[in-house]
């Protein structure tokens, strides 16, 4: 599906979907730049990659210098050459509601599930760093698009982040760069670990139940990420596809 000429950045590659999708990029023939927080999980999943020696591992914390991640973005075209595909994963997911709204913890959530993104998207877009007929792509969420009790500013996030992607589409499609977003539900990953430990192995019951495909699994998401970062996506974008296991 891909060449190791071209390559492809993921963000939070080291562990949950990022990590599936960098797993599997790298399967199907692409050079990954894997970018995460952890020098020693990223490491592990070289090790474990199909092709270790097409895996380059860049340690960042992407909000750190928010300021500099255009700049960062640029680096890695200078030293990798022009960049293929994105598949932006980092972010962080959270059960919250109105009662319990924070200012301060708000801004932080926002800056990381919204701001990092917008400031990749911008280093990324930059004509000298993307090669034409690639593709970036965000994870945003199921809840972007049905929100529901306990994903307040989770889902708001989320959802700013498709719409913002949609407009940024329609900026880039004459250019030659596609732009996705991924809406999954619940998948297995830290997020809904953390989700059940906070609210009960009831709750994982009575979630289980409104998806008759079940929870997904990261490389549901991974599978469709490939795809849609491929060239033989080549005439979509603007869109912003729910994975739902049919609970949706």
């Amino acid at each position: 599906m891909f060449s190791r000429e071209q390559y492809i950045l993921v963000t939070g590659a080291s562990s949950g979907i990022g990590r599936a999708c960098a797993m599997l990029c790298n399967q199907l023939g692409a050079s990954v730049i894997a970018g995460g927080r952890n020098e020693e999980r990223l490491a592990a999943s070289q090790a474990r990659c199909a092709s270790p020696a097409h895996w380059h591992n860049e340690v960042r914390d992407l909000v750190a210098d928010l300021e500099s991640l255009p700049r960062w973005v640029a680096g890695l075209r200078q030293k990798y050459g022009r960049l293929w595909g994105l598949i932006h994963a980092a972010g962080e997911g959270r059960l919250d509601s109105i009662s319990y709204f924070e200012l301060a913890e708000a801004k932080s959530h926002l800056e990381l599930n919204f701001l990092v993104p917008m400031q990749i998207a911008k280093g990324f877009s930059d004509r000298r760093n993307f090669a034409r007929g690639g593709a970036m792509l965000f994870l945003s969420s199921a809840s972007a698009v049905y929100p529901e009790k306990g994903h307040c500013l989770y889902g708001a996030a989320k959802a700013a982040l498709a719409t913002a992607m949609k407009t940024v589409s329609q900026e880039m499609a004459h250019k030659g760069l596609r732009v996705h977003c991924l809406a999954p539900g619940w998948v297995r990953t830290p997020m809904l670990d953390m989700a059940i430990e906070h609210m009960g192995e009831s709750y994982e019951t009575k979630e289980k139940a409104r998806y008759p495909l079940g929870f997904g699994e990261p490389e549901d998401v991974a599978w469709m990420a490939a795809f849609l970062l491929s060239d033989k996506a080549r005439w979509i974008t603007g869109q912003n596809f729910v994975l739902g296991g049919g609970c949706y």
